[in-house]
């Protein structure tokens, strides 16, 4: 009886030890993966899959600058990898508008972009870097025409389209040329032969102006041509 007891006792024993080393094991190993996922935000894991893939944001769009003109200017950005190219164009209500070509680049979320106009026949390229966040590009530009800085600042940027086919470029009105009238030169002396011409003198004498003095006998009549 006492030999059944110890042994009775000795596997129960055996029994709760066993099951306390598995729950401390799988404890464990539960704590360290909550603490594993927490230490690594999904939005920093998409952030560091981004950088070591090389992407940056998709900058695909019809674009809104302010800031750099008086009037907003619109730009299609056309985008392959990192490379980032297209047009743009001001129509601003009062004044002329004009039409330009757009070349840059993305990496990561910063932004560079290059534009080049031809504003009232004067070449005007403006630099801008900024950084793209929330659908949206800040950042500053100069403006350099003819070697020399026109301009500086800051701008912003907003998509306001997905369809960049249905860009058009600005229509430009070509100043009307007015063609002088030609010159006429008078030749004196053609325009005098032909009044000769028109009006030839004549050798005969109208004797009706010197009547009076015919009939009466009275005055002068030696003046009258014969």
């Amino acid at each position: 009886m006492n030999k059944k007891s110890i042994i009775l006792s000795l596997l129960l024993v055996s029994l709760f030890t066993g099951l306390s080393l598995g729950q401390t094991d799988n404890n464990t190993s539960i704590t360290e993966t909550i603490s594993t996922n927490e230490s690594i935000p999904v939005n920093e894991t998409a952030a560091a899959n981004a950088t070591q893939t090389g992407t940056g944001p998709n900058l695909n769009y019809i674009w809104s600058f302010t800031g750099i003109e008086i009037s907003p200017i619109t730009m299609v950005l056309n985008q392959e990898g990192s490379e980032l190219y297209g047009q743009a164009k001001c129509e601003p209500e009062d004044g002329k508008a004009w039409n330009a070509d757009v070349v840059g680049s993305v990496t990561e979320n910063e932004v560079e972009l290059t534009l080049s106009a031809l504003k009232d026949k004067e070449s005007i390229t403006t630099k801008m870097a900024g950084t793209y966040a929330n659908d949206t590009i800040n950042g500053n530009f100069t403006q350099i025409s003819g070697g020399k800085k026109v301009g500086s600042g800051t701008f912003s940027a907003m998509w306001i389209s997905p369809d960049t086919s249905s860009y058009s470029p600005a229509i430009i009105e070509e100043p009307k040329v007015e063609t002088p009238a030609p010159v006429v030169v008078e030749n004196t002396a053609a325009s005098n032969a032909s009044a000769e011409t028109a009006n030839p003198a004549s050798r005969f004498v109208d004797i009706h102006q010197y009547a009076d003095k015919i009939q009466t006998g009275v005055g002068d009549i030696s003046g009258i041509p014969i």
